[in-house]
């Protein structure tokens, strides 16, 4: 069908359901360039799932660029509050920087669902020239407000929204504390990092959580003593985002108490430690792992076996034979020999106190 009968069923029909076909058609049109004409020219259709079908149409390829900025703006103003969120939300996604102003008018909309998909659009676009009329709903007696207005000014990372984001890491909403926390990625500073460590202690799990990813993002070993604290919740969130933090920060004072995590109740859990202690080195990893096997009981009566039987055949085979004849995996092998060997320097270190004393 020619594009000028399909614009035609678009702006002059009365059925909706004809207009809609009509539209699609022209979504699948070959000539792109008088079919996307055709689709902004009939974005002044008066039905609004007309022109919410027209919107999600321009989000193809072929279509999706700067020449649908200015005819979106034009719809920021229009009568019906989900063709407004969905115009803004899809101008947040063009990065255009003539968006901006349409958009920041949109922040006073009567509508929060088109205030919140404003400020995030603003937010996609980046410019920082919109964080003042963004940071004026922190200051809002509405949670929700706050809670959308923090995660926008997170996005966009203006050095001076600082001090906002401080203020919203101890709001007194827990939801925007949490959303604070998650949203302050973009700002590794000292006053950001230590209001963070006082959220280690809210009274809410939640943020507690949001508190610790970030630090895990941020690398901060001097969390790792508080998170290593936190492998001892009963919280398996807690639990888990901690040891998530703790693979990101690799200090080797962490994998002892990893380590301990291998034999949890919960398989999600002793999965995660493993995976946990996979980002470590090799070399990092040994002393602190055969540490651990000394102390399994099944590994203690093994080597006082050992020890027995090498006794029972006056030493005539070395404990390293004996292991060689159990014919056990070569990794095992290995650890039982470290074992060992460090038992026997450990118990000559002990005779020559003994003797010196």
């Amino acid at each position: 069908m020619e594009i000028e009968t399909l614009f035609e069923n678009l702006i002059k029909g009365d059925n909706p359901i004809i207009q809609i076909q009509a539209a699609y058609d022209l979504g699948n049109h070959p000539n792109h360039e008088k079919a996307l004409d055709a689709l902004l020219k009939g974005l002044v259709v008066p039905d609004s799932d007309v022109k919410l079908t027209i919107l999600d149409i321009l989000l193809q390829p072929e279509f999706f660029g700067e020449k649908i900025v200015l005819p979106l703006c034009d719809l920021l103003k229009d009568e019906d509050a989900e063709v407004r969120s969905q115009a803004a939300e899809i101008l947040g996604t063009t990065k255009d920087n003539r968006a901006i102003a349409p958009l920041i008018s949109s922040l006073h909309d009567s509508d929060k669902v088109v205030r919140y998909a404003a400020m995030a659009a603003l937010a996609n676009i980046g410019d920082r020239k919109c964080v003042p009329s963004i940071e004026e709903f922190v200051d809002s007696d509405d949670w929700e407000d706050r809670y959308q207005a923090v995660d926008a000014i997170g996005m966009i990372a203006s050095p001076q929204s600082v001090p906002i984001l401080l203020k919203a890491l101890h709001d007194p909403k827990w939801k925007v504390r949490e959303n604070a926390a998650l949203s302050v990625g973009h700002y590794n500073q000292k006053e950001i990092i230590q209001a963070l460590f006082q959220l280690l202690d809210d009274d809410q799990e939640e943020v507690q959580a949001a508190a610790v990813y970030t630090l895990g993002d941020f690398r901060a070993r001097q969390a790792v003593p508080i998170l290593i604290d936190f492998l001892k919740s009963d919280s398996d969130d807690l639990l888990l985002v901690a040891l998530e933090a703790l693979s990101k920060i690799k200090d080797p004072t962490s994998i002892p108490p990893i380590i301990t995590l291998l034999n949890h109740n919960s398989p999600e859990i002793s999965r995660a430690a493993q995976e946990t202690l996979d980002v470590f080195r090799d070399v990092v990893l040994i002393e602190p792992l055969i540490s651990s096997l000394r102390e399994d009981p099944i590994i203690r009566y093994l080597t006082h076996r050992l020890k027995k039987v090498s006794n029972n055949q006056n030493k005539k085979k070395s404990l390293h034979n004996l292991i060689k004849e159990m014919q056990l995996p070569i990794w095992v092998e290995m650890l039982l020999n470290e074992i060992m060997i460090k038992d026997q320097e450990s118990e000559r270190e002990s005779e020559l106190e003994n003797r010196e004393s």
